[in-house]
């Protein structure tokens, strides 16, 4: 049975508000991996999905006997906008973590035990959360999607569209102007600020193509912004300072922080989200074409619905 309906204006706010939840707890998952390095997620999420037909099969997250698909560092660095070397250095920096192999034909997922430990971790774990993402658009989204009959999807299909979710995609991956730390600073007390609305299913229709006001926002110390990212107080203190400079945050009582809502008012704020919302929006229609039931999202967790990103107590926002 079909169920179509034409959606003339998603809900695109509640929308990024859900991916934003997705894409910080992807953060805290790999420097879950990497403790020492853990702003090199988006390299290994470039890996992850290259290699990934390689990786994933029936199901099953296995390391190949011997990788076929490769990407070179001048072509992941193409992608990210960033200089050669330094996206060099992060590579190696995750090849002698034993994530990646180098090979004459470019950079692939280290096919040993602790590289396919740690490749399963990931696959795994974007999978559910992209599973509980399209859960969580069901549960306070009004969108209607035409599903197919016969599912034909698999662990592959959605893994695939999850990595493409957080990489928006790879090869138009850019941060704005912003550094990659501060960027996610800044994403993280986007979340914080709109958490209690984006899971509540009256707020989040109410505000499902608006910014909520600011005496419904929340706010978070650095300390505990720190901790919840893995990365030294100095150095989040230094990109706040910075990110207050350009009129992006601001502190509340008791060192707490939160984003400026006449920031996310603004042209660039809005060009700079609607198109990987839009994306997201496509990725889940495709996965209902082959069958992907979002109202029955739960059924399909591999290791189960995983926790919001643990971000510590959170706070109303005072200015």
């Amino acid at each position: 049975m079909h169920r179509a309906q034409t959606v003339i204006d998603p809900p695109l706010r509640q929308i990024t508000r859900l991916r934003a939840e997705m894409g910080i707890a992807a953060a805290q998952l790999t420097a879950g991996l990497f403790p020492e390095q853990p702003m090199l997620g988006i390299e290994y999420g470039i890996v992850e999905r290259v290699c990934l037909p390689d990786w994933v099969r029936e199901g099953r997250v296995a390391g190949p006997e011997a990788p076929v698909r490769t990407i070179s560092v001048r072509t992941m660095a193409a992608s990210l906008g960033s200089a050669s070397e330094s996206t060099r250095r992060h590579v190696n920096r995750l090849r002698d973590r034993g994530a990646f192999a180098a090979s004459a034909l470019g950079i692939s997922l280290a096919a040993t035990s602790e590289g396919e430990a740690l490749a399963r971790h990931y696959y795994l774990g974007v999978h559910d959360l992209f599973v509980r993402l399209i859960e969580d658009m069901a549960g306070t989204c009004d969108i209607e999607f035409e599903i197919a009959g016969t599912p034909a999807f698999g662990a592959a299909e959605i893994i695939e569209r999850a990595i493409d979710t957080l990489l928006l995609p790879i090869d138009t991956f850019r941060l704005a102007g912003k550094s990659r730390l501060a960027f996610l600073l800044w994403g993280t007390l986007s979340v914080i600020a709109v958490r209690d609305i984006t899971y509540d299913p009256v707020l989040s229709r109410r505000y499902a193509s608006a910014i909520p006001p600011d005496d419904l926002r929340k706010g978070l110390s650095l300390r505990r912004l720190a901790s919840a990212l893995s990365i030294p107080y100095a150095t989040v203190w230094r990109q706040i300072q910075a990110l207050k400079e350009a009129g992006l945050v601001t502190r509340l009582d008791n060192d707490r922080w939160t984003v400026l809502t006449d920031n996310l008012l603004n042209d660039s704020a809005r060009d700079m989200s609607r198109p990987p919302s839009t994306l997201l929006l496509h990725k889940v229609r495709e996965l209902a074409q082959l069958g992907f039931d979002p109202a029955r999202a739960a059924e399909y967790y591999r290791l189960g619905r995983p926790p919001l990103a643990d971000l510590g107590p959170i706070e109303p926002a005072t200015l």
